[in-house]
């Protein structure tokens, strides 16, 4: 496989009759993942697209490896969102090359933002987790059952080595009293039965949605796979408990302290509210999701839905797995961990 890199990607293109010789062309590295080297190419005169190809080995602390045909699920996931979705939800795929990995892709508009960044400032858009919600709740209700799923979206061997094996199995490692409840949710994932499969994203989260003024657009499906909609749910809200946390913490204490935090409790609801709303009552059971932000004593009732399991399992998967988050201090951690913890232990 020939790697592209930022220094070789214009006498790539070149090579490949994909740009004309001659014809000036930038690129520069887009960030925020981990698996994949992303390039944005703006060749004079055209439209901006962008590059992605696949790496065998990411970029994190510990050993972490994963095939590289995911890029073809990806690939066929977007096909697949691109029917169901309103245009420009997703990017359109431009070309592909298969022997080196790698597939065009053409770019969001120049004033997309990264949700994720909005929330780590502070911006709490009910109107983007609207949004959000009727994205995913269209997802899980336009596949489920879909003649997509029995193609390479049926594999789901590269959902286990980008999402059970690094956030599940590495969490019961490192809580061995957790370990029984942990299996239980992976066993549960694979008893779904085929007419409840929809597809599931697993990479539905802030850092891979984009806010720009004509409304969102989605990026990264390399875990997509016909599946259980719960794990999305769950997915997805952890990484707003999280950012919750975060928040929280960093506010004074008393009035500022519950203002911020409750600031991402609400935008939870209008999320699942909007979900539901397009998903529809057959979909996924919701999580309880005000259990996750009582003041009571600081800490939520056991988790009873198997999506609000999913979302503890992720939380704490973001503190004590392979890939935590970047933005929480050991305070933060350890309420994520504490809080995690009592929603997967039996009552």
């Amino acid at each position: 496989m020939h790697e592209i890199t930022p220094e070789n990607a214009a006498d790539y293109l070149r090579a490949s009759g994909r740009v004309p010789a001659g014809r000036a062309v930038e690129v520069r590295t887009l960030g925020g993942g981990v698996s994949n080297v992303v390039l944005r190419v703006d060749v004079a005169g055209e439209p901006p697209f962008v590059l992605k190809q696949a790496r065998e080995r990411l970029r994190v602390k510990m050993h972490w490896v994963s095939r590289l045909d995911r890029i073809w699920t990806e690939r066929a996931a977007m096909e697949l969102l691109g029917a169901v979705l309103p245009d420009g939800t997703v990017p359109r795929v431009l070309f592909s090359d298969e022997p080196n990995y790698l597939f065009a892709m053409s770019c969001a508009p120049d004033d997309a933002v990264v949700w994720k960044e909005q929330l780590l400032a502070g911006e709490a858009d009910l109107a983007v987790a609207r949004r959000a919600g009727r994205i995913l709740g269209t997802v899980h209700a336009a596949t489920r059952g879909h003649p997509a799923l029995e193609g390479v979206l049926a594999d789901t061997e590269v959902f286990d080595q980008l999402r059970i094996d690094p956030f599940y199995r590495t969490v019961a490692q490192a809580h061995p009293d957790l370990a029984p409840a942990i299996d239980e949710l992976i066993a549960s994932m694979g008893e779904v039965a085929p007419s409840g499969r929809c597809l599931v994203l697993a990479d539905f989260s802030p850092k891979n949605i984009l806010v720009h003024a004509r409304g969102l657009t989605l990026v990264d499906f390399e875990t997509a796979h016909a599946g259980d909609p719960a794990f999305d749910l769950g997915f997805f809200l952890s990484h707003l408990w999280l950012k919750a946390v975060r928040a929280a913490w960093a506010a004074e204490r008393g009035e500022a302290f519950l203002s911020r935090f409750t600031d991402f409790e609400a935008l939870g609801r209008a999320f699942l509210d909007a979900y539901a709303a397009a998903a529809g009552p057959d979909t996924v059971a919701l999580p309880d999701w005000p259990q996750f932000f009582v003041q009571d004593d600081g800490l939520p009732h056991p988790a009873i839905t198997p999506s609000a399991r999913h979302l503890a399992a992720c939380v704490l998967a973001r503190v004590d797995g392979k890939s935590p988050v970047d933005y929480l201090d050991p305070t933060a951690q350890g309420i994520a961990r504490t809080v995690a913890r009592r929603a997967l232990l039996p009552p």
